[in-house]
């Protein structure tokens, strides 16, 4: 058997056979992300590390966070800002790209990135205390710290109930209370730069992080924010309802859609067939609108249906290459990106 003969073998298939595929392969992303799933299960752990993959069609929305991060005008006051998109559209995978941008790095110190995702708070742990440790270990603090913070509450409020004093303040409130003061202590004087990657409504983290009416200190998460060092704090969620609770203006909310740039799309469905070392259909307009329609310009959707193996029609050749002999039919395939990014945008 030739060359040619085995590549035809491998990627020739008829138009039907690969449409019952793709279809399928669909309906299976609409289901993982149908209000059918349960919201913890595409819930993943993320980090700031860059994307596994290359990131095609956000060249605005990078600039867009550069300015918003590197405007001198604004180079110290205490800025928030919600990126909210639903799931695959590339926060994540945004963010991580922003995090580890070169002139960013230069400005803040210390960048800290939080995942929402808890496996602590699913042990019945109060999810904004397991998030605020998360942000003081990545300052330096020592659990050893934690565990004497714990005591002291317990020991407070204790002695105050022997003593008949009503107090108001649960031992947990305090010691989120206690929690967020040491965190306004570490970030003090700096110019500091908070991540906090897919915030749903159950974390309860709707106050807003910019500065209000007055507030008893402790009760809201700005407070843990120094306010005159020009820190900046940025959340991705996929509630818009959230989203607005989260920021005082409605300019502080970056909508992210799905992607209109078809090539785009294309762009990061090839470059993860390529990972794969197959070879990918041929980029006519066919193929293009097709996976275009069918992934709605997500990125995430393009990165998983790139995972079907590319074919090519029935006749079509491909050369020793792999690449098409410039026919004009061919078949589509899907792509997919994640701005969970890698898990991630």
């Amino acid at each position: 058997m030739t060359q040619e003969d085995s590549s035809r073998r491998l990627t020739s298939v008829g138009r039907n056979d690969f449409t019952h595929r793709f279809a399928d392969r669909y309906k299976e992303w609409l289901r993982t992300t149908g209000e059918e799933t349960k919201q913890e299960e595409d819930r993943v752990e993320t980090n700031s590390e860059l994307p596994a993959y290359d990131i095609y069609g956000f060249e605005n929305e990078i600039k867009s966070l550069q300015h918003f991060l590197l405007d001198q005008k604004v180079y110290k006051e205490f800025k928030s800002l919600v990126i909210v998109g639903e799931h695959g559209v590339g926060k994540t995978a945004l963010c991580q790209k922003i995090f580890n941008d070169y002139y960013v790095r230069s400005v803040y110190a210390p960048r800290i990135w939080v995942s929402m995702h808890s496996n602590e708070s699913k042990q019945g742990l109060d999810g904004k205390i397991c998030v605020l440790k998360k942000i003081l270990k990545a300052l330096g603090v020592e659990d050893s710290m934690f565990e004497s913070i714990r005591r002291e509450v317990v020991e407070e409020v204790s002695n105050r109930r022997e003593a008949g004093e009503i107090d108001g303040e649960t031992a947990k409130e305090k010691e989120l209370s206690a929690l967020l003061y040491a965190l306004h202590l570490n970030l003090r004087w700096k110019k500091y730069m908070i991540v906090f990657d897919d915030v749903r409504e159950e974390d309860n983290w709707n106050e807003m992080l910019q500065d209000g009416e007055e507030k008893q200190w402790g009760k809201y998460l700005s407070d843990g924010f120094p306010k005159g060092s020009g820190g900046r704090v940025i959340y991705t969620t996929r509630d818009e309802n959230l989203a607005k609770k989260l920021v005082a203006e409605e300019h502080e909310i970056h909508r992210l859609w799905p992607l209109s740039d078809s090539y785009s799309v294309w762009k990061i469905y090839e470059a993860m067939i390529l990972k794969r070392e197959k070879e990918p259909p041929r980029n006519d307009k066919k193929c293009i609108d097709e996976l275009m329609n069918k992934s709605r310009g997500l990125p995430l959707a393009a990165r998983l249906l790139a995972e079907l193996d590319p074919v090519l029609l029935d006749g079509e050749k491909a050369d020793q290459n792999g690449s098409n002999d410039g026919q004009t039919d061919s078949v589509n395939n899907p792509t997919s990106e994640e701005n969970k990014t890698s898990k991630p945008l």
